[in-house]
């Protein structure tokens, strides 16, 4: 690339989410989740349903225990959350394996890897996330994938403290609330990415793109 071309955001540090940003696969995971609870009252099933639309981004355990304990209101113990970790895990694993990338997501990546330092930063546990990029042949692009633990926050934070990202330098690009609250609750610069911009998770005033085709241009604009 001649120094020239240079699009005016090579001096940020790019974080990605992955569902969502990088895949096409925060839907169905969402379903994957409601799937589990398809055979509760229709009213329940529904609740529930409403719930993981409000909530993406954040650890599984996170939504089974306010599904179990605040919609079913019923025991939400450790060995029923980690029953339903390991059958949303199966139910998952071969839809991620096959869920399209993001709408320019690969050429992005593969154009500026190398060029600036680009990390995957997921709420999906790290074993998983390191299996499913390597599967698909996505690890190559990041210099770091970060599954949790921790959450968002707090890997962002030691992100940037390992690598010594000054926050103003970092931008998080996500999809889902839970990443636009990370990235603020460190300082850090955010884009979100929102197919609807109408039903936009985000604040009025945030940056978005429809996908990642958009994404020089919106890295353009944080100015």
């Amino acid at each position: 690339m001649r120094t020239g071309d240079a699009p005016g955001f090579t001096q940020y540090a790019l974080v990605f989410d992955f569902d969502g940003v990088v895949l096409d696969s925060a839907s169905l995971k969402r379903q994957a989740f409601a799937d589990l609870y398809r055979d509760e009252p229709e009213e329940k099933y529904r609740a529930v349903v409403a719930y993981l639309s409000r909530r993406g981004g954040q650890p599984r355990e996170v939504k089974f225990r306010h599904i179990e304990a605040h919609i079913l209101h019923r025991d939400a113990g450790d060995k029923r959350i980690r029953e339903l970790c390991e059958r949303f895990k199966q139910s998952v694993e071969q839809r991620l394996l096959q869920a399209p990338a993001i709408s320019g997501a690969l050429k992005f990546l593969e154009r500026w890897r190398g060029q600036v330092p680009i990390y995957l930063l997921s709420a999906t546990p790290q074993a998983e996330l390191t299996s499913i990029t390597q599967r698909r042949n996505l690890s190559h692009y990041f210099l770091e994938v970060i599954g949790a633990p921790p959450d968002k926050a707090t890997a962002l934070r030691n992100l940037m403290t390992r690598r010594r990202h000054a926050p103003h330098q970092t931008v998080m690009i996500g999809d889902s609330y839970n990443d636009f609250r990370a990235a603020r609750s460190n300082g850090a610069r955010f884009v979100g990415v929102t197919a609807d911009p109408h039903a936009s998770p985000f604040p009025s005033d945030t940056l978005t793109t429809r996908d990642l085709h958009g994404l020089e241009d919106a890295l353009r604009g944080l100015g």
